[in-house]
């Protein structure tokens, strides 16, 4: 298979361009719960428009996991739910938003009104499905598996892929190797590794920032791992579906971090009797559903189909404002209505 670069609109390119001829103040804003490609998506577009002569400050809703804490400026992110003054006056301060990895509003949960009332110029760059129509630029391509790469095939189509250096593509390549569960589902496009080799070109020492995403947990959370995969893994064989639930209480006798989960749904899928993997955990005021398949069980549609939610064929999501243990009841009607077969597989 031959690389499937993007083609982008040349006329959006060249509005974009324009917007980033002379320096500006703008910011860069991800999803509520960042992951890898939220994080490194948001922290890669903004070292580089610092090299272009522009002053930028990054904002998440909430906490990102502290192993991505070697990401370059990961330092200085602003989180709104610590820094609630500051993440407001850089959106209301901006000239140029930058909206990463995200295609509603209501992902930045607090942020919402601040973010949809801003008088800044707004660029959209994602790859889920139904971006929101209320943003000056859009670049939306699902198709991609990470904005990750997606921001990567935008900044050599602006011509600035001479800007990339090794902090910037040790971002860029933590979004892809985690939207991609370590290049294990939604990891077809042969741009994907044709853009390793080019990061590889730029200095990215891969398997050390592997090792910084994979082996740098704690002890409680392989501890908190092993119990839930132990006590609260369900199997339903009819379904060919694993459910895990994590509750408020488990979280604290484990002493749970943000990201002490992060992957632990695809860990049911290493049985082959599993074809459907669900993980069911509980937040303070809602329940966060993620969902992964192995074959052709498209989750997306599962998410979209019961819970307003969605994502992509193998990896998808939703939140649910209600309990665990409604959730859960909700979950177990759905999988009765829509379920893989190992035809699926």
């Amino acid at each position: 298979m031959e690389p499937t670069a993007i083609k982008f609109n040349q006329e959006e390119l060249n509005q974009l361009k324009s917007q980033l001829q002379s320096p500006k103040q703008i910011t860069l804003i991800g999803h509520v719960s960042p992951d890898g490609d939220s994080l490194g998506s948001t922290l890669a577009l903004s070292l580089l428009l610092k090299k272009l002569g522009h002053t930028t400050s990054v904002v998440h809703p909430t906490d990102y996991p502290p192993s991505f804490g070697f990401l370059k400026g990961s330092d200085e992110v602003i989180v709104a739910k610590h820094q609630p003054e500051e993440a407001i006056k850089a959106l209301q301060g901006a000239e140029i938003i930058f909206l990463m990895d995200f295609n509603e509003v209501k992902r930045v949960e607090q942020l919402e009104n601040t973010l949809a009332n801003a008088n800044a110029f707004k660029v959209m760059i994602d790859h889920h499905l139904h971006p929101t129509s209320d943003v000056d630029l859009c670049f939306s391509y699902p198709v991609k598996p990470a904005t990750c790469l997606l921001l990567y095939e935008l900044i050599e189509a602006l011509g600035y892929k001479e800007y990339i250096d090794q902090s910037i593509a040790e971002c860029l390549y933590t979004g892809m190797a985690t939207d991609t569960g370590g290049f294990s589902y939604n990891s077809q496009d042969p741009k994907l590794y044709t853009t390793i080799s080019e990061l590889l070109n730029c200095g990215l020492e891969k398997d050390k920032i592997s090792s910084y995403i994979n082996r740098s947990y704690t002890i409680d959370k392989i501890r908190l791992s092993a119990y839930l995969l132990d006590n609260n893994l369900t199997f339903y064989p009819q379904y060919h579906t694993a459910i895990i639930t994590m509750s408020q209480q488990d979280k604290r006798k484990f002493d749970y971090q943000i990201g002490d989960t992060e992957g632990l749904v695809n860990e049911p899928l290493a049985a082959k009797e599993i074809l459907f993997s669900i993980f069911l955990h509980e937040q303070a005021k809602y329940t966060k559903v993620s969902l992964r398949s192995k074959g052709s069980f498209p989750v997306n549609q599962f998410a979209k189909k019961f819970f307003n939610g969605g994502g992509h064929l193998n990896a998808a999501g939703a939140e649910v404002y209600t309990s665990l243990q409604e959730t859960t009841k909700i979950l177990l009607e759905a999988i009765k209505i829509m379920h893989p077969s190992h035809e699926d597989e």
